[in-house]
């Protein structure tokens, strides 16, 4: 299963059909678990792990997760007591894949059937205009033309599928390149709007703008730069990486406030904040 193929599979769906935002956030955990697990078909998941994925709590989880079954995005069974559900994520690429596929059938039944009527008709009115001393050399030309086109039609027919299923299978993307979306999360000084941060990591990562160690070096000079300077305005982490903020914090050290016309962490020269960019929020060192 490729991580970056769902996720962009999975927002175009949502163009047509909308989810609400704990389901949202739901499918997303359970992807980062099976992205653990190494896309094996089945896994098991807490109830507690997906509460610290999330964001949601219990209740929230049961509702969102029965959504996600009832929309055909995963399937899961309860093992009674104290065991963990086990899940299935169905993969919405090979969906489309699937749905591409019966096109091709009924184009080329229909072919066939209107091309042999006129054959007959030809024949027909042919027959009515040959004299009576030429009966003989017809019979001779009506077999011979009727059963060429059926057996023509079946191999080229399998030919065609043969290439389609083919196609298809060159068109599923190979496993996605995305490890280290959780170390940088992990080391990031703000957990909000995981989903948001994970779909601008994935697409940063895809661009080949930058790296995966890189990102995740960012987020740590970042927390320090947080540490120290005891602000308490933090980057969202999707903010941080879609305005391209992590390219400050790209070094070795935490960047020098002098050195920078906007540092990161806080408004240059009384400039006022406008809009969702910054969270007031507890850090691991306090506020």
């Amino acid at each position: 299963m490729n991580y970056i193929a769902e996720i962009k599979a999975f927002y175009d769906r949502l163009e047509l059909n909308p989810l609400p935002s704990p389901a949202i956030a739901l499918w997303h955990a359970l992807m980062s678990i099976a992205n653990k697990t190494g896309w094996q078909q089945e896994f098991t998941a807490a109830v507690s792990i997906l509460v610290l994925k999330s964001g949601l709590n219990a209740q929230a989880i049961k509702r969102a997760r029965n959504r996600l079954e009832q929309d055909g995005y995963i399937t899961w069974r309860s093992r009674g007591g104290n065991q963990s559900a086990i899940y299935h994520i169905n993969s919405l690429v090979v969906q489309n894949c699937e749905k591409n596929v019966p096109q091709y059938e009924p184009q080329s039944e229909p072919q066939y059937e209107p091309q042999s009527e006129p054959q007959n008709t030809v024949v027909q009115n042919s027959t009515k205009n040959v004299p009576q001393y030429e009966p003989q050399s017809e019979p001779q030309t009506v077999p011979q033309t009727v059963p060429q086109t059926v057996p023509q039609s079946v191999p080229i027919n399998k030919h065609k599928h043969k290439l389609n299923e083919t196609e298809t299978k060159k068109d599923i993307p190979p496993v996605s390149p995305i490890l280290r979306f959780e170390d940088f999360l992990s080391a990031y000084p703000n957990k909000q709007r995981r989903h948001l941060a994970e779909k601008a990591y994935c697409d940063l990562v895809v661009s080949g703008t930058v790296t995966e160690d890189e990102l995740v070096l960012a987020a740590g000079n970042y927390a320090a730069y947080i540490k120290d300077s005891g602000s308490s305005r933090i980057y969202l982490p999707n903010n941080f990486l879609e305005k391209c903020v992590f390219e400050d914090y790209l070094g070795t050290g935490q960047p020098e406030a002098a050195g920078r016309t906007a540092p990161a962490g806080e408004p240059s020269g009384g400039e006022e904040l406008v809009g969702d960019d910054w969270m007031d929020c507890e850090t691991p060192w306090g506020r």
